[in-house]
């Protein structure tokens, strides 16, 4: 059997599989891209977490998926808020390393292809995928072909503004909507509730465990009105950005993916009730890994 490696650069982490011809993964692993990372050290750990990979498998072929701006035509990781890549040649580093034929393009469009051919998009010509992690990604895909732009950067869906007079964005404007709904604007809005309701569960849970994304939801299940207050705010804040790209899109699904996604239902009965009704909202079945799997399909006929 033939395979294919995913590789998903996210704003912390980067994942990678063996991707087979079923869109099993095998071998996943990461490794961080947090503070002090620079875009050389990147690329060299995605050589050196392929290479075991291509011992172990007949791998035809991989695929990069990378947050920020990407030019897929010439393999090159043109900048991206959250990462340090500047004009950096990723596919020409890859291959030359490994010499196996190397794809990249953005995160969201992976996500994307990932979750259309396998995943929550399956059997829709018409859909939109929303990544909420560190920041905010996704794509659109209409007539069944993924909205690249004249310039490959379509899909910035965290970028668009909903407060001009708002918290300032990396992007250069103020009020984007990730600065609101992705999962930093949630923990941080945790840590503050936290700070001001220092003998409710929420504060309890952080100090005992931790602020991460899910921590709020873990606050909720047990019953604590702030957690309930924070999220049903974050909900409509959701549900609004999403209602925004159902007037511009009018896709016929919207899938919610990245960290937050987790949450599956929980998150859902946040925003649903809230939303226009000719529009399907969901969470990816993919469990985080349609970014994997849409990077190792670029190339094939599954990334038109």
């Amino acid at each position: 059997m033939k395979y294919r490696i995913g590789v998903d650069i996210g704003g912390t982490t980067v994942k990678l599989a063996a991707v087979d011809e079923n869109f099993k993964l095998y071998d996943k692993s990461r490794f961080s891209t947090g503070e002090g990372c620079t875009s050389e050290s990147i690329v060299q750990g995605i050589i050196d977490h392929c290479r075991p990979l291509i011992e172990k498998y007949d791998v035809e072929a991989i695929g990069i998926g990378s947050a920020g701006t990407i030019d897929s035509k010439n393999g090159i990781a043109v900048s991206a808020g959250n990462l340090p890549f500047r004009n950096e040649p990723v596919v020409a580093k890859v291959e030359s390393a490994l010499g196996i034929p190397t794809f990249i393009d953005n995160d969201g469009t992976c996500a994307l292809i990932g979750e259309k051919t396998a995943g929550a998009c399956k059997g829709y010509e018409d859909s939109v995928i929303i990544t909420i992690g560190t920041g905010i990604g996704g794509a659109i895909l209409i007539g069944d072909r993924v909205v690249r732009g004249h310039n490959n950067r379509a899909g910035e869906l965290g970028h668009f503004v909903i407060d001009r007079n708002g918290i300032k964005c990396e992007c250069g404007l103020h009020g984007c909507f990730e600065q609101y709904a992705s999962a930093t604007a949630l923990i941080n809005t945790t840590t503050v509730a936290a700070a001001a309701y220092p003998s409710s569960i929420l504060a309890k849970l952080c100090r005992e465990n931790g602020i991460e994304g899910k921590t709020v939801f873990d606050a909720k299940e047990q019953g604590c009105p702030i957690a309930i207050g924070l999220l049903d705010e974050y909900g409509r804040i959701l549900a609004d950005g999403l209602n925004s790209l159902v007037h511009i899109f009018q896709p016929q699904v919207i899938a919610i993916s990245g960290g937050v996604s987790r949450q599956g239902d929980a998150l859902l009965e946040l925003v649903r009730p809230h939303m226009f009704k000719q529009c399907k909202v969901v969470t990816s079945s993919l469990l985080g890994d349609g970014g994997i799997i849409g990077a190792a399909l670029l190339g094939t006929e599954h990334a038109r």
